[in-house]
């Protein structure tokens, strides 16, 4: 295939050294790329795509690319054969594509690089919690908000590390199966009475349940660490006035295991490709 990336930050680079294994790669920005006939096998752009809707995600970009630029730019890069790969959706990369006439592919939509990427930002997660204090995480109480991939990953390495986990849950029937599974479990609603309790707090729910109060019920020295990539305020705000450590961990793979991450979004799109291709 002939490949061309947009945007991205180091985990697209190692994207593109494993897919140059195989196949040529070029990259937009700089000098104008080139394909042959004009036209590229596969467009890659970032995972994430886009962090604030309107432009391609490029954390070094002091000019991040517009998604209309993006639109106007590609013009010449694909045609009917060119497959968009994006790791995300946003409607205006599917009405470009549907303009250019092109495939669009959510490769984060694949789901052994969905678990892949919540195992990558576990185990980041982790460090950092270690590193978070002058204690250790053996023998301490942590509580783990949310249900989802990462929580499940966070708190097998946690419990591994000797630590006592807690599960906030809304889904009764998740809270059974981590009690089973020899964790304990609480209901949402019960936060904040819970909230003393805890050495450590690692969110995963992707919406503001943390306010003030939850705040000021928590242990002073202890530390909340937000893996749900919500705004840092006025959480943030919110922490450092109750003497909270707050620990802002969103995009960890990128930041702590971006070969590991570029060589699983690699993969993720030959699967992809190989896929589309089979059913055509």
């Amino acid at each position: 295939m002939r490949i061309m990336f947009v945007g991205g930050d180091a985990r697209m680079g190692y994207a593109a050294k494993k897919l140059a294994e195989k196949h040529e790669i070029s990259y937009f920005g700089g000098e104008e790329p080139s394909a042959p006939d004009g036209c590229f096998d596969a467009i890659i752009l970032p995972l994430p795509l886009s962090k604030d809707g309107s432009t391609v995600y490029s954390p070094d970009d002091q000019s991040p690319l517009t998604f209309d630029e993006l639109s106007e730019k590609t013009k010449g890069y694909a045609d009917e054969h060119t497959v968009v790969f994006a790791g995300g959706e946003a409607p205006a990369v599917t009405e470009m594509c549907a303009r250019l006439g092109c495939k669009f592919v959510n490769y984060f939509a694949n789901e052994a690089l969905t678990l892949q990427n919540a195992a990558l930002t576990a185990e980041a997660a982790l460090c950092l919690l270690s590193q978070s204090t002058d204690g250790s995480l053996l023998g301490s109480r942590i509580l783990v908000t949310g249900s989802g991939r990462i929580a499940v990953f966070l708190a097998e390495r946690l419990r591994a590390c000797g630590a006592a986990v807690t599960f906030a849950a809304r889904n009764h029937a998740k809270r059974e199966l981590f009690k089973l599974n020899g964790y304990s479990a609480i209901p949402l609603e019960e936060l904040s009475r819970a909230l003393p309790d805890f050495d450590f707090t690692a969110n995963t729910v992707p919406a503001p349940i943390f306010g003030e109060e939850m705040f000021s019920k928590m242990r002073q020295t202890s530390v909340f660490e937000e893996l749900a990539t919500l705004p840092r305020q006025p959480w943030e705000t919110f922490a450092n006035r109750y003497s909270i450590k707050y620990i802002y961990a969103g995009g960890l793979p990128g930041k702590y295991s971006p070969r590991s991450a570029g060589e699983y979004i690699a993969r993720a799109v030959i699967e992809e490709a190989e896929r589309i291709d089979a059913n055509e």
